[in-house]
């Protein structure tokens, strides 16, 4: 290990020393201090020439990131809107983590419950029900379903931030369930008038002394509308006294006492636009390379015109010379042109497209090759990547389910119980109970497969080791859940031996055709 350098005495130390050395002692002590003060990380000192230049900000997680929301948003929205790559980047995010949208396995806790088998499993069918009636008429607005209420709020978190889904209640005609959700996009919290932050009081997001979120601040329209009247505020309190939430903040806490999110395209705004800009440029060049227009210079009576197809005059002229397909323009006597060749299509254009596009897939945890979905590596460089991405993928759905699917599943069942559609003892007495009743699975897209007969192999094994559940094959590879295919699996069985079908081979392991009945034997 290199010790960092010691500091040496002066002239005026040793002449100290000779009269006082007790004072010359500290003097040389305070100066080894002052050496070793400047740390051991060549990234943090500043008298280096690579470094000396570079001043970071030193602020909190709000100083550094509030103050440029408003700004990141814009220019996320616009990267989104006319940029392929950030186009795309979002659209896959959405597709494999949410796809047509999750839906909702229930698992209560039996055992918890004092419940048997059946009795636990024909409650989960009924719940699972009254969810997916409460999920047709999930919107406030009326316009969208649960799921995809799902990809609006993920997308919008991934453009702007972060964003809000409030509690709400209303019953329109048809409606099973009155329990709604308002989605509130995140320009619309904010500090009433546009106020100063306080030590309370952030971006519309109120937080008492110690920093737990009390309440959130929101605009009756987003600010960049037409205004017809004056804006106001309404202060949304973020939980019930029981402490039961009424508005859901989606976002990613990056750093401690961060109180709004990022966009997901913030880190590569610059490297996007510029990208979006340089290919853009290279598209035109390409176009102009195309447009040749040959120049004839003419007699000054101007026996020999333009073609009719073009916009073209003299140069001393007012008209504009344009460039045509296949285009004839002639010169007034004594004009001249130098044809140039522009080289386009630009052949290193593809390479330092892919060495860009690499690092942007870096940032934001998205594997190259499905960036740009196309996979022209091997086999087990394209399976590696898929799993890196399906890592990425399962987390952020994670995510989504614990701070938006389950609390509006937890919200829909309350209501069930509430009107008399579900019998639940004990569910608003004991939170233990409540937990018990409220627990679930949640499934979604499945992971792509590049040879789906491997995969098969594979499950076939783990299940024959005990180490996987056909449940948890069914999420993981085809979707759904074990009780509805086995049951369209028995009826499949019974068509064929009502038309005389061949039986399919038998599987092997444990016997799957027992009955409910011997299932409780066994408990």
């Amino acid at each position: 290990m290199k010790l960092p350098p010691r500091a040496s005495m002066t002239l005026l130390d040793r002449a100290i020393a000779v009269f006082d050395p007790v004072r010359a002692v500290r003097r040389h002590q305070a100066r080894q201090v002052l050496a070793l003060a400047t740390g051991g990380y060549k990234g943090g000192k500043k008298n280096r020439r690579q470094t000396q230049n570079w001043n970071a900000e030193d602020g909190s997680a709000n100083a550094d990131t509030v103050p440029d929301l408003p700004t990141l948003r814009a220019r996320s929205r616009d990267l989104r809107r006319n940029v392929p790559i950030a186009t795309g980047a979002i659209a896959t995010r959405i597709t494999n983590v949410i796809g047509e949208g999750l839906k909702v396995y229930p698992q209560i806790d039996r055992k918890a419950l004092g419940l048997s088998v059946k009795q636990a499993r024909e409650w989960n069918r009924k719940a699972k029900a009254e969810f997916e009636l409460a999920a047709w008429t999930a919107d406030f607005t009326g316009v969208q379903s649960f799921g995809e209420l799902q990809a609006l709020v993920f997308g919008a978190t991934d453009e702007s931030g972060d964003v809000l889904a409030i509690r709400r209640y209303r019953k329109d005609a048809g409606d099973t369930y009155g329990t709604k959700l308002q989605i509130v996009e995140a320009d619309r919290l904010s500090n009433p008038n546009f106020g100063m932050d306080t030590d309370t009081l952030v971006a519309g997001v109120e937080t008492n002394e110690s920093g737990v979120v009390k309440a959130y601040h929101v605009s009756d329209r987003h600010p960049g509308d037409l205004f017809r009247k004056a804006m106001t505020w309404r202060r949304v309190p973020a939980y019930y006294n029981d402490g039961r939430p009424i508005v859901l903040h989606l976002f990613k806490r990056l750093r401690p006492d961060q109180a709004r999110g990022v966009p997901y395209l913030a880190p590569v705004v610059e490297i996007l636009r510029q990208f979006g800009e340089y290919t853009d440029a290279e598209v035109q060049a390409a176009v102009i390379s195309a447009f040749f227009t040959v120049f004839v210079k003419g007699s000054p009576d101007g026996s020999t015109g333009p073609l009719p197809t073009s916009d073209a005059g003299s140069a001393s002229g007012a008209e504009e010379v344009k460039l045509g397909a296949g285009a004839i323009v002639s010169l007034a006597d004594g004009e001249d042109i130098a044809i140039a060749n522009p080289n386009r299509p630009n052949p290193n254009f593809d390479a330092f497209a892919m060495a860009l596009l690499r690092q942007i897939g870096v940032a934001l945890e998205i594997p190259f090759e499905l960036l740009i979905k196309h996979f022209t590596a091997s086999y087990s460089a394209s399976r590696a990547a898929l799993e890196m991405a399906w890592q990425t993928f399962r987390r952020e759905r994670a995510w989504l389910v614990k701070s938006f699917c389950q609390p509006f599943y937890e919200w829909v069942i309350e209501e069930a119980i509430l009107i008399g559609r579900l019998e639940a003892p004990g569910f608003f007495d004991d939170p233990a109970r409540r937990g018990a009743w409220l627990k679930t699975d949640w499934y979604g897209p499945t992971k792509v497969s590049l040879d789906p007969k491997k995969d098969a192999e594979a499950d076939r094994q783990d299940l024959e080791n005990r180490t996987k559940t056909r449940q948890q094959i069914i999420m993981e590879r085809t979707g759904g859940d074990l009780e509805s295919k086995f049951e369209q699996l028995g009826v499949e069985e019974r068509l064929a031996e009502e038309n005389r079908l061949s039986a399919p081979a038998a599987t092997s392991g444990v016997d799957e055709t027992a009955s409910e009945d011997d299932e409780e034997k066994e408990e």
